[in-house]
């Protein structure tokens, strides 16, 4: 499976094939949301979330204040992530997450970075750049955390590192913690932030 393959991911949606899916966001956005629903950007305002599969991530971030705009290339999830946003003025965007625009406050990624081979990462980095204002955030959970493998995936392995040289000079790290994982999944998760130059 390919982070464009979308015939795939769709039928592991529709399959409940989808072992990267907690079920609900991830606790350590929970966790920091409730303490700054602004996560350090000072306020709420505009944030991205790629690869949002169904859409949790993303809700939270809507129930803390933000306007979420957010994208996969799965039409399983469309109709169920839109439903979802459209009360606090979200917006869903079906298509390739690498391709979006902006600008946003925030670009928030949990397990689509991990789903780029790593060939394509470079690509990632271009698409932040263009799409945070200056100022603003990417935040990411770095999952799972462990040295690349160009071989095997997804899900590729990564590190905080991996995603600081895909941001290439625009970004400035901020944060590099170590979190706990969730239950029910293996390995280390970091919690990572970058500022838009």
């Amino acid at each position: 499976m390919t982070v464009s393959d979308s015939t795939a991911w769709s039928d592991s949606y529709h399959n409940d094939r989808t072992p990267w899916d907690l079920g609900e966001a991830h606790p350590e956005l929970r966790r920091r949301l409730a303490i700054d629903s602004g996560l350090g950007c000072g306020s709420v305002g505009t944030a991205y979330v790629p690869g949002c599969g169904r859409g949790h991530d993303a809700v939270a971030l809507a129930d803390a204040g933000w306007r979420v705009i957010a994208s996969d290339f799965a039409p399983a999830v469309a109709t169920e992530v839109s439903r979802l946003l459209a009360p606090s003025g979200g917006e869903f965007l079906l298509g390739d997450s690498l391709r979006f625009g902006g600008p946003v406050d925030l670009w928030f990624d949990h397990t689509f970075f991990c789903a780029i081979p790593p060939a394509r990462r470079d690509e990632y980095g271009m698409a932040a750049t263009r799409a945070v204002r200056p100022g603003g955030r990417v935040v990411s959970i770095v999952f799972p955390v462990g040295p690349s493998d160009l071989d095997t995936g997804p899900p590729f392995s990564m590190t905080t590192s991996d995603l600081t040289v895909a941001l290439g000079s625009a970004f400035v790290t901020l944060e590099d913690d170590e979190v706990t994982r969730p239950v029910g999944r293996r390995g280390r998760h970091r919690w990572a932030a970058w500022r838009r130059q």
